[in-house]
């Protein structure tokens, strides 16, 4: 196991992330998102209703559109044949459940992957800003969140319009499936493959995200190099990854139990869940990368600290070997020999400038005429000069 996760590590792109040299930037990501939470409740909130307005046209239209069309899609049909009721009535029954199942997929089709696209946009700004509440920068909220859309949308608004794919096949289908057992009373073992498939689909793609999400705002990577990183990284944490998605995924499946858990549930995400999960889902990512490739990155560095400093000792050792050397590579001893017996170079008389030429000729002529001065000869050898 040991063997495939070195394999699977030496495959990541190793790149600095955009933090500031501080002590919040890095390490403690728990105890970290417990401070921007205590310390910034009120932005929180803030924070999380400017998340809201862009997946608002979404809500709308699956919370307070869809069930005012199901009402009116059945608004004439009569359902009381069967009890006695309105002699020579018709039982509508069946073909008001295919009318608000086919409804239902209608809005799915029509409204989910276009409001993932829309989602995507607040979603950029709101990772940027939860970004730097985690490394300790502070941060105007409006200035920083539209700096993140417009630094980010481009990141996020092809993967956001993948998962917007993914939730119409799997609600398509799983609306198809029941309403195929509700008319039928069974669904093709086909619809049941799609469905399981399509869920399978998602499930692995909010893993995805997990990772992509804190990666493409926290680091410069090109678009090759963070998908595979993403990936690589998600083999290596899958079991981690895999229980966090299912924990925060578990909490809004509550909301099945009843209507006012249901609108208990919706009144929390409105309020403050948007940006709780993704405060959770940023503090995750900045750990996994800090393990997986800010360790990397300093083990290499320390690595070639060392090296350098043993190439540096190597060589001031056999640099210690050496003899030392004087001018033009001769040794100093010798160069200094020669210095001594070099005889002095002899000074040049020169005549001053306001001698005119003939008196110049004629200082130069005495000058010849001179005898040399008598310094003494070997016989003489220890006395003083005179």
């Amino acid at each position: 196991m040991a063997k495939i996760t070195q394999n699977l590590l030496s495959k990541i792109t190793l790149q600095r992330d955009l933090a500031p040299k501080s002590e919040d930037a890095h390490g403690a990501r728990s105890a970290r998102m417990r401070e921007v939470l205590s310390g910034n409740t009120a932005k929180m909130f803030t924070l999380n209703i400017l998340t809201v307005l862009f997946a608002l046209p979404l809500i709308c239209v699956l919370i307070i559109w869809l069930p005012i069309e199901e009402g009116r899609a059945v608004e004439g049909m009569n359902f009381s044949a069967n009890l006695g009721i309105g002699y020579g009535a018709v039982d509508e029954t069946i073909e008001g459940i295919r009318a608000i199942y086919d409804l239902r997929q209608l809005f799915i089709l029509c409204s989910l992957t276009p409001g993932f696209m829309l989602m995507s946009i607040g979603v950029a700004g709101a990772m940027h800003v939860l970004r730097n509440y985690m490394w300790g920068v502070e941060v105007k909220l409006l200035r920083h969140f539209g700096r993140g859309i417009a630094m980010h949308w481009y990141k996020f608004l092809p993967v956001f319009t993948v998962g917007g794919l993914l939730s119409t096949s799997a609600g398509y289908s799983l609306i198809e499936v029941l309403k195929r057992e509700a008319v039928y009373g069974s669904a093709g073992a086909g619809y049941y493959v799609w469905t399981v498939f399509s869920f399978l689909a998602l499930f692995f793609f909010a893993m995805f995200l997990f990772i992509y999400l804190p990666m493409a705002v926290a680091y410069k990577f090109k678009a090759k190099d963070l998908l595979k990183n993403t990936f690589v990284m998600g083999l290596i944490v899958f079991v981690t990854t895999l229980i966090l998605v299912i924990i925060l995924g578990g909490i809004p499946l509550i909301a099945i139990v009843s209507d006012i858990v249901m609108y208990l549930i919706y009144g929390f995400f409105l309020l403050f869940g948007f940006t709780l999960y993704l405060l959770i889902i940023t503090a995750y990512g900045q750990y996994a990368c800090e393990n997986l490739i800010e360790a990397q990155l300093d083990m290499k560095e320390e690595q070639e600290a060392k090296k350098a400093e043993q190439e540096r000792k190597a060589a001031a050792k056999q640099q210690s070997k050496q003899p030392v050397q004087g001018k033009k590579g001769v040794p100093y001893k010798k160069n200094r020999k020669a210095g001594k017996s070099a005889p002095a170079p002899a000074e040049e008389k020169k005549t001053p400038s306001f001698v005119t030429p003939e008196e110049a000729e004629a200082i130069k002529a005495e000058q010849a005429e001179e005898k040399p001065v008598y310094r003494g000869g070997p016989y003489n050898k220890g006395k003083k000069k005179r």
